[in-house]
């Protein structure tokens, strides 16, 4: 099996050989996900605990011959030997087939993959985030699996949450499967917790308990705070955290079919009103430059009582916290309990020439055990089958009270838009550079959401006519 590191030098070297490629726009969501969405940011992930096999597929066909299926990976270096173990028991098991594994930086992949499709050089297999998928499934760069969904009985395609699926479904047929899809919920640092005398947060907390909670954990002569936000970002609109922040107060970021903003409405400008006070009008959280001046960001320095925080994020945690830490349910609000969810997969291209070995490839990584081995008991990450979410519960270094993410899955979370128009890697970048004036004082929460809509809506409309 052979593994490539691609590194950035070698990629702008590959672009430019290339020449000039019309490319889609991609770029890191603000605050970075998921990986990820994701998770955005690579992390180190903790030693992995041994699952079972996959199973062995009865329904797909074997391939005539030997095949060399390649897959594209945005996985940190450190996750990579894992992904290899995985690749090693799908070969002992499928000796014609050999796998060749492509592996870059997040943000990197996703800029590279256009230049792949406008060589007609794209790997067999590739990650697909869930804020690409649909731009990349108009372009042409992935091929829809419905037909395989369809003639193997075995995989239990029904066994995956619906509403992950929907990230990878365009013009009615699904593209790509999700691996992981995961919910923004409350991480808390239990050592000051303790220090300061309060309650743990729990499943009956409000955001007004949250406020208390935060005033009385900041102390600005440490410093220290009592919110560290979602990867140092306090004012968020993107992806899964935008409909956190709003959400709760009976807001909305988008329209269900993302051709509106609805950012002007009383509901969401409340819900970013309160995030902004948290740091301009309370001082009960970092600006950026402070949060970002601790290495791997204030959230994990353990100068914050509380933090936003996903699956994707315990890794992290798990290897650079020196505090106890847990996490709760996304408080209550006003109006609701609401949180967003997000996620990642992995599809076909059009230009593999090994499709239905592809689909082996695919039936067995996504199946249940699959699932369980590579990313729940490995703790890598929220797996988007709740058959294997028992896996991530008992993986190391699971917070003990985990159940808390498969509870949001299941009551309260929704996938965060935008993830199906094309304008959405615009519309990030939009939030981004206003959402962070928000933050520093630069605009009010009023300004910042006009200027959204005046640049945005046009976005919004062009994306739609095209």
């Amino acid at each position: 099996m052979a593994t490539q590191s691609l590194s950035r030098r070698q990629f702008l070297k590959m672009a430019a050989g290339l020449g000039s490629v019309a490319a889609l726009a991609a770029c890191t969501p603000a605050p970075a996900p998921a990986a990820p969405a994701p998770a955005a940011q690579p992390t180190k992930a903790a030693e992995p605990a041994k699952a079972a096999e996959p199973t062995k597929p009865a329904a797909a066909p074997a391939p005539a011959g030997k095949v060399e299926l390649t897959v594209a990976h945005a996985w940190e270096a450190a996750f990579m030997p894992h992904q290899e173990d995985w690749d090693k028991t799908l070969m002992a098991k499928y000796p014609n087939i050999t796998i060749k594994n492509v592996n870059s930086a997040w943000a990197e992949h996703n800029k590279i993959v256009p230049t792949w499709a406008a060589a007609k050089q794209l790997p067999d297999i590739i990650y697909v985030h869930g804020s690409r998928a649909f731009p990349w499934n108009k372009e042409g760069i992935m091929i829809p699996i419905d037909a395989y969904l369809q003639s193997d009985k075995e995989f239990d395609v029904a066994g995956i949450w619906a509403e992950a699926l929907r990230l990878y479904q365009f013009n009615g047929k699904q593209f790509e499967l999700p691996y992981d899809h995961g919910p923004v919920i409350m991480g808390y640092n239990k050592d000051m917790f303790d220090k300061a005398g309060l309650k743990y947060p729990d499943a009956n907390w409000t955001w007004d308990d949250f406020l208390v909670a935060a005033q009385k954990l900041t102390d600005a002569k440490k410093p220290q705070w009592g919110y560290g936000g979602y990867y140092g970002g306090i004012v968020s609109l993107g992806n899964e955290i935008g409909i956190a922040e709003v959400g709760p107060w009976g807001g909305k970021v988008f329209s269900d079919d993302e051709k509106k903003l609805l950012i002007d409405s009383p509901e969401a400008k409340a819900g970013l009103q309160f995030f902004s006070d948290l740091i301009n009008k309370y001082k009960v959280a970092p600006k950026s430059a402070e949060s970002q001046s601790f290495p791997q960001g204030a959230w994990v320095a353990g100068v914050t009582g509380m933090f936003a925080v996903a699956t994707w994020g315990t890794p992290t945690l798990i290897q650079f916290a020196n505090f106890k830490w847990d996490v709760a349910p996304w408080p209550k609000g006003p109006k609701a309990q609401k949180t967003g969810s997000f996620g990642s997969g992995f599809g076909i291209t059009r230009d593999s020439k090994n499709k239905d070995a592809a689909w082996k490839y695919l039936r067995e990584y996504l199946s249940k055990d699959g699932m369980e081995y590579m990313w729940a008991s490995s703790g890598r990450g929220s797996p988007a089958r709740k058959a294997a979410y028992p896996a991530y519960l008992k993986s190391p270094g699971a917070p003990e009270h985990a159940q808390y993410f498969l509870d949001a899955l299941d009551k309260y979370a929704e996938t965060g838009h935008p993830y199906q128009t094309t304008a959405a890697a615009e519309i990030a970048d939009l939030f981004s550079r206003n959402t962070q004036l928000v933050e520093t004082g630069e605009k009010t929460v009023d300004q910042a959401i006009a200027d959204i809509l005046k640049d945005g809506q046009p976005m919004l409309d062009k994306a739609a006519t095209n």
